[in-house]
């Protein structure tokens, strides 16, 4: 009898050659069955030799993989082919540069299926000292999707999911294509918001590397913070469609207003005098200076809000 496939594990690449072993080793050294696993691994228009280096190193594996190559969209588009091609019960993202505890996937696959859950929530650490600190996040009182959310939104943090494929079928989410920061925000919001239950993954954790050239090391400042600042009010705008409870839309709020704060700074800091002319006069700066204005931001983002109302009305 054939043995039903469990966990998909999609790895977007590029230009990882000289990462790639990291998360394909500790793959190979999961407790998990072999037969339960497959990889697939989508490489996004790498120009280097991530390819041929991949290849060589899962000779011989014992699980099924797949290496899917694409022209370069980004890695929200390479996670989505990941998902499209994806086989297993449960889909579970991992970066080229990361890796997991050898029973990592064997874990948080118990979790989900003890608790019939939509989606596993991990945290993401770099070393065993960040775990009790983790594991005192308020998302680990909850296990339904709107106070996992609206904890989440209280206090982000990083982690990683595994997803039950019939949930992301059943909802039609994916990874925002072109959004090249804060992708894992915008995907957790909208899957959350769904998720009728979800498991906290307190046993073993996600371990992710920093390093020079990551993403959100090299990316450009402004264009990060225009695109946090467009998600963000996306996001807001979406929650308030939805009705949720008022709580969890205060926090998204919050988040909004200091996007949009952020990214005033950071377009005067660059000095770029005519997108910050557009900018300080439009709703969106106005509803930013009103929130902090009425104390529902931190003292210091009161302070940074009266600073542009200051600029502002001197502008006008």
């Amino acid at each position: 009898m054939e043995i039903p496939l469990k966990i998909s594990v999609v790895i977007p690449m590029f230009n990882a050659e000289g990462t790639i072993q990291v998360p394909l080793r500790s793959l190979c050294a999961q407790t998990l069955p072999p037969d339960l696993l497959e990889l697939v691994l989508v490489d996004d228009g790498s120009t280097d030799a991530s390819v041929s280096r991949a290849e060589r190193l899962l000779e011989g594996v014992s699980f099924s993989w797949r290496l899917l190559r694409k022209a370069r969209g980004g890695v929200s588009l390479a996670r989505n082919r990941g998902i499209a091609e994806a086989r297993g019960e449960y889909v579970f993202f991992l970066d080229a540069d990361d890796s997991l505890p050898r029973d990592f996937l064997e874990t948080v696959l118990e979790g989900l299926e003890s608790k019939r859950a939509d989606l596993a929530w991990i945290w993401k650490i770099t070393n065993p000292a960040e775990a009790p600190a983790s594991n005192r996040h308020p998302m680990g009182l909850h296990h339904e999707g709107m106070k996992c959310l609206e904890a989440f939104l209280r206090e982000p943090k990083n982690a990683q999911i595994m997803v039950r494929r019939s949930f992301l079928d059943a909802t039609g989410i994916r990874y925002t294509e072109g959004l090249a920061y804060g992708e894992d925000f915008d995907l957790f919001v909208r899957l959350l918001l769904e998720a009728r239950l979800v498991h906290v993954e307190d046993r073993t954790f996600y371990i992710y590397r920093k390093h020079v050239l990551q993403v959100t090391r090299t990316i450009n400042r402004v264009a990060a913070r225009q695109a946090t600042d467009r998600t963000f009010r996306r996001l807001s705008l979406h929650l308030e469609e939805r009705a949720v409870p008022e709580g969890v839309l205060l926090e998204m709020r919050r988040h909004a207003a200091k996007a949009r704060i952020n990214l005033l700074r950071e377009v005067r800091r660059a000095g770029m005098t005519e997108l910050f002319g557009q900018l300080i006069g439009n709703p969106e700066t106005e509803e930013a200076i009103r929130f902090a204005g009425q104390g529902l931001l931190p003292v210091k983002w009161q302070l940074r809000a009266a600073m542009l109302d200051l600029a502002r009305l001197m502008k006008g």
